[in-house]
């Protein structure tokens, strides 16, 4: 049977011929070389880490940009959308009225419009003009608050 292992601060490792001696304290390795073999390779990881760290950095910035810049499309989409909103709003608006005045002049008949006319409204034609749409919307308001009142 071996005699027990011992380490050089005295701790021994078991019994029996089945240990193996690890004899590494009385024999030195001489260095190769100034540098240990895993050196290079360390310096090689930090290297590659430093770089990856930068690409991953760098991205970020790039995504934290384009996410501000799609925060800012969303603030002008939804300013635009309200405008919209509103334009359509009084279109709708305008609409209803329009539609009043188709109703009105249904309604009125072709003697009220002569009428109108020989009392000195113009009534706009087919082509119209400005001036005699905005005439002729007088001139419907008026027969329109004469019905009516």
């Amino acid at each position: 049977m071996d005699p027990p292992l011992s380490t050089p601060t005295g701790q021994t490792f078991g019994r029996g011929s089945n240990h193996i001696a690890l004899d590494d304290t009385t024999k030195e390795v001489p260095p190769t070389s100034s540098k240990l073999p895993y050196d290079g390779l360390m310096e090689e990881s930090v290297s590659l880490m430093t770089t990856m760290l930068s690409n991953i950095l760098e991205h970020h910035g790039r995504a934290n940009q384009r996410l501000a810049s799609l925060e800012e499309d969303l603030v002008h989409a939804k300013r635009e959308e309200e405008k919209l909103k509103a334009m359509i709003e009084a279109l709708e608006r305008e609409k209803s009225e329009m539609n009043a005045r188709v109703a009105l002049l249904e309604r009125m008949d072709l003697y009220e419009l002569l009428k109108a006319k020989m009392e000195g409204f113009q009534i706009a034609n087919h082509r119209g003009t400005i001036g005699g749409f905005e005439n002729l919307n007088f001139t419907i308001m008026r027969k329109w608050k004469e019905i009516h009142v």
